[in-house]
């Protein structure tokens, strides 16, 4: 494993007494949702936009009769007893219904957490007295990989038409963010001028008051009102579409003044 580390629901899955030994499946991009479009009497098919899909990871692992915080046998117990012992404790931990948090902690500490299901069978096999192997999959209902911690960055809105380049940190794209609007502005439009997403709020915003666009549920509000009807977006169904690496943004505002803030959680694949 190269000193990579995994916890589901709280557990560590690298003990002295269970261990994963590696990951052949579930690293790297997963695959797309949705098809080209077949057109008649022409060549091919019209191509269209996709989502990602969700995807398994798979990661075998063994199991051993030894105590997982010293990795010793108990003076008490034989082998294949504290075997038997740690196998039931492992099928509590991966046979709970619903989704936890899979961890995964690369060997430089770096921390990256996914929401995770154990939706096949988890079938231990004993190969030998106080010994046995099985592999666990877990279904990744959203196909990426997060940072722990969120991300921030605001920037004062100090002419009519501003521009500036983003960094997105993670691998992945992100279309689930927080954006914080603080007037005075007027019908600020905010556009992704590296694939022409851009989403505008339509309406005034006075000096100290704030506008709350959630971009993953689909949500807009000033205080406790639903704004959800002064938004216009278009370039894509997504309201925002933040690129993994820079990303150059361009903010249209009919006064000058204000604040934008964006806040998300890296992704990664």
């Amino acid at each position: 494993m190269n000193g990579q580390t995994w916890q589901f629901n709280g557990v560590s899955l690298n003990t002295k007494a269970w261990s994963v030994i590696e990951v052949p499946e579930g690293l790297g991009t997963p695959g797309l949702r949705g098809n080209n479009i077949q057109v008649p009497f022409q060549n091919g098919k019209r191509w269209i936009k996709k989502r990602y899909e969700e995807r398994i990871v798979m990661l075998p692992m063994w199991v051993r009769g030894l105590d997982p915080l010293t990795g010793k046998l108990p003076s008490d117990k034989s082998e294949n007893e504290v075997l038997y012992e740690n196998i039931d404790y492992l099928s509590s931990v991966f046979g709970k219904l619903g989704q936890f948090v899979l961890k995964r902690i690369l060997p430089d500490g770096t921390v990256r957490e996914a929401i995770a299901e154990v939706y096949r069978p988890v079938t231990f096999g004993k190969t030998q007295t106080g010994y046995a192997k099985f592999a666990v999959e877990f279904m990744l209902s959203d196909p990426f990989f997060y940072a722990p911690l969120a991300i921030s960055e605001t920037s004062a809105v100090a002419s009519l038409t501003q521009e500036w380049s983003h960094e997105n940190p993670g691998t992945a794209p992100i279309t689930d963010a927080t954006i914080t609007l603080t007037g005075p502005m007027e019908s600020p439009k905010l556009e992704c001028l590296d694939n022409d997403v851009w989403l505008q709020y339509q309406g005034s915003i006075a000096p100290g008051e704030s506008v709350i666009i959630n971009t993953g549920d689909f949500k807009c509000t000033k205080g406790s009102t639903n704004m959800l009807s002064a938004i216009r977006h278009g370039g894509d169904a997504y309201w925002l579409l933040l690129n993994s690496g820079y990303n150059q943004l361009r903010i249209t505002n009919g006064v000058s003044g204000g604040s934008i803030k964006l806040e998300y959680y890296p992704a990664f694949f």
